[in-house]
């Protein structure tokens, strides 16, 4: 049998043999030169199956052996401590200890954890990698060739494997390849014997393709996907490459399908190939043709009339087999593709699937499990799928490297559009004076061969619409050579690469963190091409700030075609802390790091590692819905509804509304069906039955859109998409005040004065001027007192931005303050007012508070800061914090949640009443940092198990912030011995309780630099506030007592 073969070299020779690892003048994994030696010609995945039947089902095949499981292994520190005749027949492995197969060392122990983010693992010499640290690995493993693979040619596929290897198979030397994420495969046929066979490994930590694999991510080694030993015929299809496009129309389907033989007709006599397309949804066969085997390459096409097109939202599949029979019409193997008919192309300036010009909703994600690191599970595969689905995500760019092919099968069957990348980046060059690989000839070869191995793996697979050349390596004529080769090989889908964008070498405007300025700059104009960032919306820690203000932009304009957040979930690792406490572990938890990762530059996700949300996830979800409400005329109960779906009409959805108020439905129903073709709106009315209006109360219609039948992998009922309006119903009335209080008693010495009626004791320093103790029944709530505070722990944005040096002086402000004046008057014998005066000295600044103290244990609390004349830095905060005593620990407030939500990222968080656990408010985010926030609260009560507490009740909408601890815990230190986690935030003896005018926002457009936007910012100005404190018994209802 003639097998094609490659052997990736250019300019060097190379010595053959049984042992070709046998010292050349350049070291194998030194020379960019070879890529691969003796594998098999990449070509499109397929497993071959005995029958139609089983390959339908992915049944077991009789042709695959998985060679996964124990594998005998010995590492070692360098390249010259290697065994080096290891894999002889006769050569002893016993004494060696055992490792999985698929596993990282890392994982398994074996080996150091390595994070950087830009910088490599090793020092930058190319294409040189360590001699006194680069370990590697000798696998070893028996497996016995089925006896009915006698007359077959015999193959190892190796799916990936990091980052260069050797292979030998019963003693004899096989191959070498690199690449970390391709597969590698080779014809092993003349080196297997019947019964008994070894095979043997030599893995590599470091190679020169450790240089073309500077991603942001773990750097670890290993075995990361199968190992398969599979069974082809002598005679066998070696490749096919299907295009099912759509004609002019995008009406009809195109199919074009060309099948390669690894033989031609002479060696074929009688057997014949047969074609057959069956509709996935009827089980029709729609198109079918069998042709002899009378050359070795064959082309097949057909018209498909009214086909059912393929999309993200209808995910419509026809299954493809191709089958090889023998001269008696026997199958010999059958191969089933699943393919979707659509078209993906740039036209008039924009990206068109199947002819609409649609909004990329996009994630980059990297293979991360939170156990097994890079190898994951096709169960997690589809849990991920499912939470993309949940939250409206649409589409993945699989940063930075082709991943494992059960994802591509499956975002072809549950829908989702993926932007393929090849496994290139060398960013690390940036900071060497040499900059970037792309310009430099003698790696052009190795450029070339990863993205040939992308292509021609994943040519087939109908959920990828774009390829993507590589990711963050400057340009040069590398990239021109795969883009052109690209193009040369696939005219039915776009290329892009970020940093081309200037050039004719993307089709795409794919940049990254490009501000919402420079986006309004690009659609000043009609461009030839469309601008979807390939990433954007950096998600490190607390973050996903500015996503509406985005998304109203890319609404706005056709040109902006969307983008993908950076990213969808952390890699991190579930450990514990020293107190047993679950914590996600990152950066140095795990080993060695670079100098960018202990900041948590591996926690950059919407969601967890176990996929659970942050916070900002439910902000994602929101500004990708793809139903849009706008109202049109409260008073007649108009909303106008419009769809932004491509594909989708919303008669697929019912529609639920409620009004609310203080947290309590008075009215509900359904819309009337609604009939909206994509990209229609239209007008709906809401019947509101009238209901009495409740003086001093605000009212809140909520609208849901649920999915009226389950997809396959969200129920019924799932609510796709919500809304809520405040309704302009309204009535004024005077507060209700019990006026038969007793006279507010005042007690003042030269230290303190206090205040006291029949249940509560209220106490201020006349030393410091602050609000020292609230008792109530006798029992003292405050441990410290309420003071103003500016400061807030650093998120991860705010460290990249520096705000933590930038605005230092806000953080002990009150360190050299001084009281300039506490004046203490009667108002009446029911009430008293204090004025205390400060001076700021740091931030020269004047600060205001005015108390009215009534009888019913009321204190309002007007602050105000006067700026002075110089310059200073932004706020972080402005508000006042006390502490209560522990017990106080229920938290319930009418205001936005239920999840942490701030100014920049408030606009999934709707209004309503809520209450929890108050160490529940605090999101553990790997690093701990600013948590426990909320926005637009109307009041916050804090009581204990008996209901007894203390409310704060804004004049106007105010912020509150909750904590079960110091929230000095969080601050975030570059120097100290260890990292800080969210999740090892213990409850502690206290309530930290912030009464805000409002907080900075958390920002988002990168974690590097980027300010929260001007009008989320807190500028050094004038600002003032009012609240209430108010005592809560037993019997209060707070949405009352609040009134």
């Amino acid at each position: 049998m003639t097998i094609k073969k490659t052997i990736a070299i250019a300019g060097f020779v190379l010595l053959t043999g049984t042992y070709a690892m046998a010292q050349t003048a350049v070291n194998d994994w030194e020379n960019p030169s070879i890529q691969s030696q003796n594998t098999v010609a990449p070509h499109a995945y397929f497993v071959p199956y005995a029958t139609e039947d089983a390959a339908i089902k992915e049944s077991a095949s009789p042709f695959v052996r998985s060679l996964n499981g124990l594998w005998l292994f010995k590492i070692v520190k360098t390249p010259a401590e290697r065994p080096l005749n290891f894999y002889e027949t006769n050569y002893d492995v016993s004494a060696w200890e055992k490792i999985k197969v698929p596993a990282n060392w890392q994982t398994e122990g074996k080996d150091s954890y390595i994070f950087t983010d830009v910088e490599y693992p090793i020092p930058v010499n190319p294409p040189f990698v360590p001699k006194d640290f680069n370990p590697v690995g000798s696998y070893k493993r028996a497996f016995d060739l089925p006896r009915d693979w006698k007359e077959k040619n015999v193959f190892i596929r190796l799916g990936a494997v990091n980052s260069f290897f050797y292979l030998w198979i019963n003693g004899k030397y096989v191959g070498l390849s690199k690449d970390s994420k391709t597969p590698s495969e080779f014809d092993i046929t003349p080196y297997i014997i019947p019964g008994k066979n070894s095979v043997a490994l030599q893995v590599f930590r470091f190679s020169d393709g450790t240089y073309l694999e500077g991603q942001d991510m773990w750097k670890l080694s290993g075995i990361e996907r199968d190992i398969e030993l599979i069974a082809r015929p002598k005679i066998a299809i070696e490749d096919f490459f299907v295009k099912a496009g759509l004609d002019d129309d995008y009406k009809n389907g195109l199919l074009d399908l060309h099948v390669s033989m690894n033989h031609g007709p002479a060696a074929s006599a009688g057997q014949s190939l047969r074609i057959k397309l069956v509709d996935d949804a009827s089980g029709k066969t729609i198109y079918s043709q069998q042709v002899p085997l009378n050359k070795k390459d064959f082309q097949f096409g057909s018209t498909i009339p009214s086909v059912r097109k393929w999309s993200a939202e209808t995910p419509n599949l026809y299954s493809l087999y191709i089958t090889q029979l023998d001269n008696k019409g026997k199958i010999i193997e059958s191969i089933v593709h699943k393919t979707g008919f659509r078209t993906a192309e740039i036209k008039h300036g924009l990206f068109l699937v199947n002819g609409k010009a649609i909004k990329i909703k996009g994630v980059n994600r990297h293979e991360h499990n939170m156990y097994t690191a890079k190898v994951i599970t096709q169960e997690q595969m589809v849990e991920e799928i499912r939470v993309m689905k949940q939250f409206n995500i649409n589409a993945v760019r699989t940063s930075h490297y082709p991943n494992n092919e059960a994802w591509y099968k499956l975002c072809n069957l549950y829908g989702i559009y993926l932007v393929d990348e090849a496994n290139i980046e060398c960013d690390g060059m940036s900071m060497s004076p040499i900059k970037t690989l792309s310009d430099k000839p003698e790696w052009k070869n190795a450029y070339l061969h990863r993205t040939e191995r992308m292509f021609e793996r994943d040519k087939n697979f109908c959920s990828i619409i774009t390829w993507s050349l590589g990711n963050e390596s400057e340009f040069g004529e590398n990239f021109i050579t795969t883009y052109q080769y690209l193009k040369s090989k696939d005219n039915t889908r776009p290329v892009q690469y970020e940093p081309a964008q200037r050039t004719p070498y993307s089709d795409i405007v794919a940049p990254m963190y490009r501000s919402l300025s420079v986006m309004v700059e690009y659609v000043k104009q009609w461009r030839d091409r469309p601008y979807i960032q390939c990433e954007y919306a950096h998600m490190m820690g607390n973050s996903g700030g500015d996503l509406k203000d985005y998304w109203d932009l890319i609404y706005k304009y056709d040109q902006l075609q969307g983008g993908f957040i950076w990213d969808f979930a952390d890699q991190t690792f579930k450990i514990k802390d020293n107190n047993g406490r679950a914590i996600w572990g990152y950066g140095r938890d795990m080993g060695n790091v670079g100098a960018t990762s202990d900041t948590s530059f591996c926690a950059d996700g919407l969601f967890a590692a176990d996929h659970t949300p942050h916070p900002q996830a439910f902000e994602l979800k929101k500004v990708y819905q793809y139903i849009h409400f706008q109202p049109v005329d409260f008073s007649a109960g108009l909303i106008k509804i419009t769809n932004r779906y491509d594909f989708t009409n919303l008669n697929q959805f019912d529609f639920f509304w409620t009004v609310k108020a203080d947290g309590k439905v008075v009215a509900k129903g359904k819309l009337d069906p609604v009939d909206l073709q994509p990209g229609t709106s239209g007008n709906y009315k809401i019947d509101i039955q009238s209901f009495d209006i409740q003086p001093r109360t605000e009212y809140f219609l909520d609208i849901e859109a649920d999915l009226r039948s389950a997809q396959p992998l969200l129920p019924a009922g799932y609510c796709v998409a919500a809304e809520q309006f405040q309704l302009p119903y309204y009535k004024t009335a005077q507060p209700a005040r019990n006026t038969n209080f007793n006279a507010l008693k005042m007690n003042e010495t030269n230290e303190s004065a206090s205040f006291s009626s029949d249940n509560f004791n209220i106490s201020f320093s006349k030393k410091d001027g602050w609000l020292h103790g609230y008792q109530l029944n006798g029992m003292e709530l405050m441990q410290q007192a309420l003071q103003p505070h500016f400061w807030r722990a650093a998120t991860d944005n705010d460290i990249g931005n520096s705000q933590q040096m930038r605005c230092a002086v806000w953080e002990n402000v009150l360190d050299n303050a001084h009281l300039d004046s506490f004046v203490t008057e009667q108002q009446s014998p029911q009430q008293w007012r204090i004025t205390t005066q400060h001076y700021f000295p740091d931030v020269d600044a004047k600060y205001r508070v005015v108390y009215i103290i009534n009888t019913d244990g009321d204190v309002q609390v007007s602050a105000k800061m006067i700026a002075g004349d110089k310059y200073h830095p932004e706020l972080p905060r402005f508000g006042m914090r006390m502490i209560l005593n522990k017990d106080y620990d229920k938290v319930t407030w009418l205001g936005r949640g239920p999840f942490d939500n701030y100014s920049d990222r408030k606009y999934a968080a709707r209004v309503d009443v809520y209450a929890m656990p108050a160490d529940s408010l605090f999101h553990p985010y790997a690093r701990a940092q600013e948590s426990g926030y909320r926005t637009d609260v109307r009041w916050i009560g804090l009581t204990n198990r008996t209901g007894v507490g203390l409310m704060a009740i804004g004049q106007s909408l105010i912020s509150s912030g909750v904590l079960h601890f110091n929230m000095n815990r969080l601050e975030f230190d570059r120097y100290a011995a260890q990292n800080n986690h969210g999740g090892s935030m213990s409850n502690e003896d206290l309530i930290w309780w912030n009464i805000d005018y409002g907080q900075s926002g958390v920002a988002g457009d990168n974690a590097w630099g980027a300010r929260p936007h001007a009008e989320y910012q807190l500028p050094y100005k004038d600002y003032e506030y009012t609240f209430t404190l108010r005592p809560v018994g037993e019997n209060d209802v707070m949405t009352n007592k609040a009134k």
